[in-house]
């Protein structure tokens, strides 16, 4: 009997995750995200997403995940559009700990459109801070700076 070390296909890529971008839509908008910046994709019903009434309108509640709360933020308000329908589940990109003072915190989206890489993006995204730059083909990259610095304090 002979003994044979199992072989694993090794899978090279050219293209490492800090050029690889997630693409979301949020109304008109496709909100990119950076893959270095997202943990987990997931999907709840929206009832089970508990308001935050006295924090400030990034903040739209809380959810219960993998045994984690998880604050929610919606793409609509932080892209400043109006949400025209209310779908019974919801998509979220948890962020990770690459996202600074955001990580953890989830980002309600309409729907996940697949990914890309850097060089299939429009450029002015990746240079223009705007939440609404021009020539991007209504594309806008995620923004940390979007959020106040006081965000976690309680408002009354």
């Amino acid at each position: 009997m002979s003994a044979t070390t199992p072989t694993h296909p090794t899978v090279h890529s050219s293209i490492s995750i800090n050029e690889r971008y997630i693409l979301t839509q949020a109304g008109s908008w496709v909100l990119v995200f950076s893959a270095r910046w997202v943990s987990e994709i997931f999907r709840v019903p929206r009832s089970r997403i508990l308001a935050l009434p006295f924090y400030q309108s990034p903040l739209m509640g809380v959810t219960h995940h993998n045994s984690h709360i998880i604050p929610l933020a919606s793409a609509h308000h932080l892209l400043q559009t109006e949400e025209n329908t209310l779908r019974e589940t919801v998509t979220i990109l948890k962020l990770s700990s690459a996202a600074g003072t955001l990580a953890h915190m989830g980002i309600v989206v309409d729907k996940t459109l697949g990914s890309s890489s850097q060089d299939q993006l429009p450029p002015a995204i990746l240079t223009t801070p705007s939440r609404h730059p021009q020539d991007t083909n209504s594309m806008v990259l995620f923004q940390t700076d979007w959020f106040p610095p006081d965000l976690w304090h309680p408002q009354r």
